[in-house]
């Protein structure tokens, strides 16, 4: 899934303030900083866990809605790969 919308100017958990533009993803358990590459239907981007979550139903990551954008993902909820 994917979070922006409301939420911008709000901080996230690992320090600075989400924007419309920040890409990132938000992880339960994985440090802060953590570098990944997220796919999605052939595209990549580098990114790195920036904030906690997510919260709501059976999800591993929440992307920003920058990442989200970069990644043209185009879905509510969807399934994305990510390697590190």
């Amino acid at each position: 899934s994917w979070y922006g919308g409301s939420l911008i100017g709000n901080g996230v958990a690992c320090g600075g303030t989400l924007q419309a533009d920040t890409i990132g993803v938000a992880h339960k358990s994985l440090p802060c900083g953590t570098k990944l590459i997220v796919a999605y239907k052939g595209r990549s981007v580098k990114t790195e866990v920036i904030d906690r979550g997510p919260y709501s139903g059976n999800r591993e990551f929440d992307l920003t809605q920058g990442l989200k954008e970069k990644l043209d993902f185009d879905v509510g909820v969807g399934t994305v790969y990510v390697s590190e």
